[in-house]
């Protein structure tokens, strides 16, 4: 391309390295795949090279054949099976001489003067059997300045070049549309119907209506060779160099070579995106199933609070029975006619736990037994639901992510999420409900031994409350020691029934107190313990999310303005005259 141009030329050259540059680095940003690094790279570097005119179409169309028509002589190979099979980019040279580039690309030079101001690549067939065939012409399209697209008039505008159109209209390139083997068809109403179908059928297709032209490849080929004119104008091909040589015209041909790289920038930034924008749904939903998970929490431990107290108002009731029994009992039985029996203590006793204590112990250990469990069973469902919201989010990703993109962001994401999908399942399959059982209640009954209501360890808990309140019983035995049946004993009897109801309220008090303060002490130390560890499991993702939200919005607004830049480019570009 030839850089001593207008100012106002440079000055939009300059423009265009500079905003490739930067998307450049923007889609190193969000980890773009090297492929479209690549393109975007080629994209810059071809400014700077010749003008490439690229035919393609499907296999069989005609697109040697064409080119072969163009340049006068046969330099590509033609046949009815795929005979391209790399990408051939033909430009001038003083002799005709063939270049094995690559295994994907051959260089052909050819004395051709038209090749002094562009080089021809043909390309593999679109629908050809061999995929790779079309893999390699897709590649190439992006570095096309100008686009030959070959149809077939016996087969025009199949749906495989459809699809394949609408691609290389995707990349903004100039496209002008050649039906071949118009000669097939017998009267100029049937070639004019196929050429009306194709146009119509191409604007749907690009949103605007490219130029399409009707040729007899060979037909041309052949005529050029036997050098008649008028054989040749039948062809329609005189048309198409026409059309050509107005596009390789200097002004034109540089508004092309600027307008292809913007192309490729343009459909960069669009796919990007579409992927940002998808990212970006992606992670509010997990920001927003995240808060869903810290509001569960927050619920989580509320209701365990509110049933906590369930649980603890149960033991308390027991003991308020045993109370109320014990008033019933000692009104019953500090009685004077029964100071010889209140002699006897082990008969007290005996009588005190049938009467009062009655089944108070088995009551507070399995009201204990079953908070534990339901403590347990509680905290397992917690992990249940965390593990289940990480195959959502698990699952979302995998549907959200387009192909192969996802660089560093699928990585990271995944790998956090697979980090704590473990945590999850070590809790739920290293989960051994007797065993956790035993612990809990061992730290419960430990906690109520050492919390000064003097029970006495190394007994169950609801056993060890029986001898605290049977105590009550011992004392108040041999009231009447020492008293006469006559005088005092009428006096006294009254006075020690009423002290030992009072030491009797004082002392389980003291123990409803105790237990409660003990064994909520023991909870809420649990409880802090089972909702740090979910914390403290999720944080790194939730971490994650956040960083990654603010990150990535930047890199929306930076996108959004790349684009806009290009936008106004492109209307400079093409304001070129």
């Amino acid at each position: 391309m030839n850089l001593e141009l207008a100012s106002a030329t440079r000055d939009l050259l300059s423009r265009e390295r500079n905003e490739l540059a930067d998307l450049h680095a923007l889609l190193n940003s969000l980890d773009a795949s090297e492929d479209d690094l690549k393109d975007l790279k080629t994209a810059l570097n071809d400014l700077e090279g010749v003008f490439l005119l690229v035919v393609c179409g499907e296999y069989n169309a005609g697109k040697s054949s064409l080119l072969n028509a163009l340049l006068g002589a046969k330099v590509m190979l033609e046949g009815v099976t795929p005979t391209t099979d790399r990408v051939t980019i033909v430009s001038y040279g003083p002799e005709a001489k063939e270049i094995e580039a690559s295994a994907n690309l051959m260089r052909r030079e050819f004395p051709a003067d038209i090749l002094k101001d562009v080089a021809f690549v043909d390309t593999p067939g679109t629908n050809a059997v061999i995929k790779e065939h079309q893999e390699l012409t897709e590649k190439f399209v992006p570095r096309a300045d100008l686009v030959l697209f070959i149809t077939s008039a016996d087969r025009p505008f199949t749906e495989s070049e459809r699809q394949f159109l609408e691609l290389i209209g995707s990349w903004g390139k100039k496209i002008i549309i050649l039906v071949n083997k118009l000669d097939i068809l017998e009267t100029k109403e049937e070639q004019d119907k196929v050429l009306e179908f194709v146009e119509q059928h191409a604007q749907k297709t690009l949103g605007v209506s490219p130029q399409v032209f009707g040729v007899r490849a060979k037909a041309a080929f052949k005529a050029k060779l036997e050098g008649n004119r008028a054989e040749l104008a039948k062809t329609g091909l005189s048309e198409v160099e026409a059309f050509i040589s107005g596009v390789l015209a200097e002004n034109e041909r540089v508004k092309l070579k600027l307008l292809n790289p913007l192309g490729v920038a343009q459909h960069l930034n669009n796919e990007y995106q579409d992927i940002l924008k998808q990212r970006l749904e992606l992670l509010e939903d997990d920001r927003k199933t995240l808060e869903d998970v810290d509001r569960q929490l927050s619920h989580y431990e509320k209701n365990m609070r509110r049933d906590y107290e369930n649980y603890v108002s149960r033991i308390k009731t027991v003991l308020l029975e045993v109370e109320r029994r014990g008033d019933a009992y000692f009104d019953d039985t500090i009685r004077l006619r029964n100071v010889i029996q209140l002699m006897n203590s082990e008969r007290i006793k005996q009588d005190f736990e049938a009467r009062v204590i009655r089944s108070a112990d088995r009551d507070v250990d399995m009201a204990v037994s079953e908070m534990v469990d339901w403590f347990l069973q509680r905290n397992h469902n917690l992990w249940e639901d965390v593990m289940q919201f990480v195959n959502e989010r698990r699952k979302a990703g995998e549907n959200r992510i387009i192909g192969e993109v996802g660089g560093r962001f699928q990585y990271d994401r995944e790998a956090l999420i697979r980090s704590l999908r473990e945590k999850a399942n070590n809790v739920l399959e290293s989960y051994d409900e007797d065993a956790e059982a035993s612990r809990l209640a061992d730290k419960l009954q430990s906690s109520v031994f050492q919390s000064g209501i003097g029970l006495v360890g190394g007994i169950g808990l609801g056993a060890a409350i029986l001898a605290f309140v049977s105590s009550a019983a011992i004392d108040i035995t041999g009231v009447t020691l020492g008293l006469t049946l006559a005088g005092i004993g009428f006096f006294i009897i009254p006075r020690r029934r009423q002290q030992a109801k009072k030491e009797l309220h004082r002392n389980m008090q003291t123990l409803r107190d105790g237990l409660e303060e003990s064994i909520g002490k023991e909870f809420d130390q649990e409880l802090r313990k089972a909702s740090e560890k979910l914390h403290t499991a999720i944080e790194p993702y939730t971490r994650f999310v956040r960083s990654e939200l603010e990150r990535l919005d930047a890199l929306k607004g930076d996108l959004e303005a790349s684009k806009t830049r290009l936008d106004a480019l492109r209307k400079d570009v093409e304001a070129l005259t």
